[in-house]
């Protein structure tokens, strides 16, 4: 499937991404921005990102990604509801999402929700990268009245993007991420408050690994974490129950819980490693 004019909306760093990667794998004939930051839009045309940089999606567009911030994605679905194109996002928080679409007076046909797991400490079209969904998996959550012909061909589009495409439940999917990514996330910014001046010559591999995603877009962060906090919440509280529990044990010089709990985790990355999830 070949698409002939792609729309993104919000060409930074994941929509700027998705054009380049659809540009480099012939996916599309013609790939138009919709983008509000002057400097972003006219980086992205001199890049060669996008063909065009327009003010509203044509009438012509027969694939329109919304690469905008999760609680900005639903308006933009409710403003398309009627448009010809389908309509995707890349949306981090799948249920807030389908809830808001959900409360439309007409049923939303047109709109497969898609969340791209892929992504990086940068931000803006200035890291984009062809390459950045290659292997990513693709998380699908369908509407319940949504099309089934453009759920195939969507899921088709990411297939040939580079990416494993899995479909479940938006709640299901936002539970999962907040574990895999919302509260890693969560957890760096948290660590970076105690990060001082005088550690910067003493910090190595690890501390470099671990505070890597702390340098992401603070604004970006804030409203996932705002848009998915239950499920944030939650995981956060059982982290929170682990790390006592860590704590307690190296208060009571307790071997076997200490070592149960490294251990444990020790197999968990040795697993993820041999299943090639990282």
């Amino acid at each position: 499937m070949t698409v002939r004019n792609l729309v993104v909306v919000g060409v930074g760093l994941i929509g700027g991404s998705l054009a380049a990667g659809a540009r480099a794998k012939g996916l599309a004939e013609r790939i138009i921005g919709i983008e509000p930051n002057p400097q972003s839009a006219n980086y992205a045309l001199a890049q060669g990102l996008v063909d065009e940089i327009v003010a509203e999606v044509p009438g012509d567009t027969d694939l329109c990604a919304l690469c905008v911030p999760s609680d900005l994605v639903a308006e933009w679905v409710l403003k398309l509801a009627d448009h010809a194109a389908t309509v995707i996002d890349v949306g981090s928080v799948k249920a807030p999402i389908v809830e808001a679409v959900q409360t439309a007076a007409s049923p939303v046909t047109n709109f497969v929700p898609c969340h791209p797991i892929s992504g990086s400490e940068k931000s803006g079209p200035t890291g984009a990268d062809a390459q950045l969904f290659d292997g990513c998996a693709v998380v699908i959550t369908p509407l319940p009245q949504g099309d089934g012909q453009r759920q195939a061909q969507t899921e088709e589009f990411w297939q040939r993007l580079g990416t494993r495409v899995q479909v479940m439940s938006p709640a299901e999917h936002d539970r999962a991420l907040a574990v895999t990514s919302h509260l890693p996330h969560l957890l760096a910014f948290a660590f970076m408050q105690r990060v001082t001046p005088s550690h910067t010559g003493l910090t190595g591999g690890g501390f470099r690994d671990f505070t890597r995603i702390a340098g992401a877009d603070p604004e970006l962060w804030w409203r996932i974490l705002r848009l998915n906090k239950d499920s944030v919440i939650e995981s956060a509280r059982q982290f929170g129950d682990d790390l006592q529990q860590l704590i307690a044990a190296i208060e009571n010089n307790d071997s076997t819980v200490g070592l149960a709990q490294l251990r444990n985790a020790a197999e968990k990355k040795t697993s993820t490693k041999k299943n090639g999830h990282e």
